[in-house]
């Protein structure tokens, strides 16, 4: 029930007041909380008829704003919002930024697990959007310690008194970067869902371990089960189904996701279906391996080199930005050395004491996984991004350099080094030089030309294999629930446009899908689509939130239904213009390179073709003289 300014008032004189008596009792089941609310209302003057008794109304003098969406949340407090419009349809939706789910992890709670938030008095003002969790590059003052109070959400909804699949979206960045309002409605919400999306701690902040139980590792895992619990406790009130939550992220936002999917502390209920984007726990930066001596690291760059229980105290006495600095220094040192295994501070700690993942998901049974539907993939050049971090912070040479096959061989083992997938009789490096590489170009070693070969090693060891492993763990596990694809559609917005932009790192072939570009096609990320991008976005959009009603992807662009995985590597759905469904993924593993031999291909006929006619030409005038 909506009520706007011309709410009709019965009588001269009208005042109705609410108050709220909470009793909060606490289970030591999963750490659910379960909350009772009584409401009780007093008219004075007039009886008011129960024209306040809504969920959402709207008022005229809140916070000066008019018309704007007031949500009242049993057991926690009232929250303002704003009003939007969606992207395609002119749609009216309802925007509530930046809702606390937890408190302040300042103080003593820096490091710590995350509290749920306690009610408030008074209407919270979420009409927009707050800071952002502190991040290198993050224009903050280095003690400004309430730009740590981050632990919040965002809540987007069409008709708060439905009952509508919900869907959560978990912000990718590294887990150093990032923040849930970033990523608008205005797509997402032409179809009926409502939309959440949140905030974690970031780098150490959320993620050092000093594998002592004051810095166990893992709280930003810890704060997004929080989050996803008061979705479960609170979305009823924005028209959201709890029992219909879908759980989706990209990049580190997917290995998030993939990580939630495996862990015991996250409850059966918090959600049932999955998208996982580019990311996965079996990624190579998702987990430690050593956490505790990247932690010391890690404390010596800000001074705090001493015993570990004093330590801790010094650590939550740095300001957060220096910590990231630092965090930022540990990265690069260790990347140069030895790679991904060894950088700490932004990444999952297994075991340790922490509880959130015990053990590492490739020791669990098959039987251990939860039933859920799965929606999983990548971008066709994922790897640029991950061979871009190697050529910058990884070598000790300029690979431009290389003039011989040795050189070459010599290159991928050390991109399996930084990756932590080399093997010690070096057959890994050979399979990958002869799977990827045609022996002309071993025999030439030409960097342009090898170029997309090591991108899409990279991005095979990064996210390609890794989001492989969960899709066919989980298809075996639930069979026929489970749907693949590659995303490998080029547009206007780009994220990476290095060869006219970086002279430094170039890469030379067009009409690419790198890392992260998908987001374009389900959030308005600040670059304008064109109609033929535009048609991408709409069939994305139905994909995703069709499957998060009924767990089948379905869109009316596709030509056929898109089945679900039935073995190892297939069937999948290539998503571009055509929407192919292909049936063996480790066609995926050399799309860069396939890609660019087409190219160069085009390009040597087309030199020919020029060729000819020129010859042609000359032949038709030489003639035409002699005549």
């Amino acid at each position: 029930l909506l009520k706007g300014s011309h709410t009709v008032l019965l009588g001269s004189v009208c005042c109705c007041w609410w108050w709220l008596e909470a009793h909060t009792k606490k289970k030591n089941n999963n750490q659910n909380l379960t909350v009772t609310m009584h409401v009780q209302w007093i008219s004075v003057s007039l009886v008011v008829l129960s024209v306040c008794l809504v969920p959402l109304l709207y008022s005229a003098g809140v916070s000066g704003q008019q018309n704007s969406p007031i949500v009242v949340i049993d057991g926690l407090g009232t929250v303002q919002g704003t009003r939007g419009r969606t992207a395609w349809t002119d749609r009216e939706i309802f925007k509530f930024y930046n809702i606390r789910y937890a408190e302040a992890p300042i103080g003593q709670q820096r490091f710590r697990n995350p509290i749920p938030v306690k009610p408030w008095s008074g209407v919270y003002n979420a009409a927009l959007p707050g800071k952002p969790c502190p991040q290198i590059g993050m224009n903050m003052s280095t003690s400004d310690l309430a730009a740590e109070d981050c632990l919040t959400l965002s809540v987007y909804t069409q008709n708060v008194t439905a009952n509508r699949p919900v869907m959560v979206f978990i912000h990718g960045g590294a887990f150093v970067v990032g923040s849930a309002s970033l990523y608008e409605p205005d797509y997402l919400l032409e179809k009926d869902i409502v939309l959440v999306s949140i905030q974690y701690r970031l780098g150490p902040l959320g993620f050092l371990s000093t594998g002592t139980a004051n810095i166990p590792g893992n709280m930003a895992m810890l704060d997004m089960i929080t989050a996803l619990e008061w979705v479960s406790n609170n979305i009823r009130f924005f028209g959201g189904d709890r029992t219909s939550v879908t759980v989706f992220g990209e990049s580190a936002g997917g290995a998030a996701v993939s990580a939630l999917l495996y862990s015991p502390t996250v409850r059966e209920d918090l959600f049932h279906r999955a998208i996982i984007q580019s990311g996965s726990i079996f990624s190579p930066w998702a987990t430690c391996k050593s956490p505790k001596e990247g932690a010391l690291d890690i404390a010596r760059r800000v001074n705090c080199d001493r015993p570990v229980e004093t330590m801790e105290d010094c650590l939550r006495n740095v300001p957060a930005l220096r910590l990231m600095e630092a965090y930022e220094e540990h990265k690069n040192t260790q990347f140069n050395i030895t790679g991904y295994p060894d950088v700490s501070g932004a990444c999952i700690v297994i075991g340790e004491a922490s509880p959130f993942m015990p053990k590492h998901p490739k020791t669990l049974p098959r039987t251990a996984f939860r039933s859920v539907e799965l929606l999983a993939g990548t971008t066709a050049q994922e790897g640029l991004m991950f061979w871009e971090g190697v050529y910058r912070y990884g070598l000790s040479y300029r690979p431009e350099t290389i003039q011989s096959s040795w050189d070459l061989l010599q290159l991928i083992d050390t991109i399996n080094e930084r990756f932590g997938a080399s093997s010690n009789d070096g057959s890994h490096t050979w399979h990958q030089l002869f799977s990827t590489f045609l022996t002309t170009e071993i025999d030439r070693a030409n960097y342009t030309e090898l170029l997309p070969g090591l991108v899409d090693i990279c991005g095979n060891l990064a996210i390609k294999a890794p989001v492989l492993q969960d899709v066919t763990r989980f298809a075996h596990a639930n069979p026929g629930k489970v749907y693949l694809y590659s995303f490998d559609y080029s547009g206007v917005p780009s994220m990476y446009n290095f060869s006219s932009t970086d002279d430094e790192f170039k890469y030379p072939y067009h009409n690419n899908s790198f890392h992260a570009e998908d987001l374009f096609y389900l959030f308005p990320l600040g670059q304008r689509l064109n109609p033929r991008d535009t048609e991408i976005a709409k069939a994305m959009v139905d994909l995703w939130t069709s499957f998060a009603v009924s767990g089948r992807p379905a869109a009316a662009a596709l030509k056929q239904s898109w089945n679900p995985v039935s073995h190892f590597n297939g069937p999948y759905l290539k998503i571009n213009e055509a929407y192919e469904e292909r049936q063996n993924y480790f066609n995926e593993f050399t799309a860069s390179t396939d890609k660019a031999r087409q190219q160069r291909s085009a390009a040597a006929l087309l030199g020919l073709s020029r060729a000819t006619i020129a010859v042609v030409a000359l032949l038709y005038s030489v003639i035409r003289h002699l005549m």
